[in-house]
């Protein structure tokens, strides 16, 4: 039987400020989701991208809502070839009104990675009538592309707006927040006790792939709150709590759009790897050692099926063939973790 995958080469993250040069490419650290005062952020722009170079980013996008944020002066007085890059892009702030949910609106917010004009939410005060989730989601994604964007839909469970149903239009190569690091975004799902239930975030996604749909998963902050006092405030939107690791030629624009959009990346809340290959049919990952903190590597097939769990620094799955895609991910002893993009078995 003919096996085709998408293929993945991750390497070692990079340090600070430097990436690593492979014969793939380079992999570069990054943040796809962040807010400064020109919206509802506690900190003006020129103090959030110095928060993201400081820590070892190499690029950022600034994603404040309906409104661009010039990015042109702090390129100037932070960005360095190789090194930073700021990006820009916006939150499109959509709520699509129902009368059956409690807020009597649901959120269907969507970010527009490297955008550099305003995407108008549709309705008065953002609030669109007599339509659905999903039909916004296809008016903003097709806007996006339009403007030669990467389209990532947030935080679904944010308010629990977004039902399983409403994302599955979605185009290949949408990103998902998989993880946000929001307080208030409900990333593991949950009941009320009286069979109101949403999935985790992670369990949409499996059923999306599930479902034929190449979405590729993401981890960022979501950040609004840099100032230093607040550093230790978990209710806080406070950044550093989920990335991306993309392999891109170069740091650039083009190149950082590219790479999302093909799903070269991995996610993290703070596990690294080491290396993750496709050979042949077998799935390899090595972990880099954090102090004293131990892994386990859990390799996922079609609806969220566990196939295989490994312990240690190293794991290894070798595909049978009726998995329908597989991914992995990895947790730390501590409860940090890494996910790799699906890779497909097509016949």
């Amino acid at each position: 039987m003919a096996r085709m995958f998408w293929l993945l080469a991750l390497t070692l993250m990079v340090p600070p400020l430097a990436a690593q040069t492979t014969a793939s490419g380079r992999w570069y650290r990054g943040n796809t989701h962040a807010h400064t005062l020109n919206t509802d952020g506690d900190s003006p722009p020129d103090a959030v991208v110095r928060w993201y170079r400081e820590h070892g980013y190499h690029f950022t996008f600034i994603t404040d809502h309906e409104f661009i944020t010039d990015v042109a002066p702090l390129e100037a007085l932070f960005g360095a070839a190789e090194r930073f890059l700021v990006i820009s892009g916006q939150e499109i702030t959509q709520r699509v009104a129902d009368s059956t949910h409690p807020d009597k609106w649901r959120q269907a917010h969507v970010n527009a990675l490297g955008t550099t004009h305003v995407i108008r939410p549709l309705g008065e005060r953002n609030i669109a009538v007599g339509s659905t989730v999903a039909a916004t989601y296809r008016h903003h994604l097709h806007a996006i592309q339009e403007a030669g964007g990467v389209a990532q839909i947030n935080h679904p469970n944010f308010r629990w707006s977004v039902p399983l149903g409403e994302m599955l239009g979605l185009p290949d190569s949408t990103l998902l927040e998989i993880w946000n690091g929001h307080p208030l975004v409900h990333n593991l799902g949950g009941s009320d006790g009286s069979g109101r239930a949403m999935p985790s975030v992670e369990a949409l996604w499996d059923s999306l792939l599930t479902r034929g749909m190449r979405i590729w998963g993401v981890a960022d902050d979501d950040s609004h709150s840099f100032r230093p006092e607040h550093a230790e405030n978990a209710d806080l939107a406070r950044p550093g709590r989920g990335w991306v690791m993309v392999r891109a030629d170069t740091l650039t624009v083009p190149a950082i759009l590219r790479a999302l959009r093909r799903g070269d990346f991995y996610s993290s809340t703070g596990v690294t790897l080491r290396d993750y290959q496709v050979a042949g049919d077998e799935i390899r990952i090595e972990v880099l050692q954090a102090a004293d903190r131990r892994y386990r590597t859990e390799f996922i097939g079609s609806e969220g099926r566990l196939l295989a769990a490994v312990d240690g620094l190293t794991a290894a799955y070798r595909i049978g063939g009726g998995e329908g895609y597989v991914r992995a991910r990895v947790t730390d002893s501590s409860g940090r973790r890494a996910w790799t993009q699906p890779v497909r078995l097509r016949h």
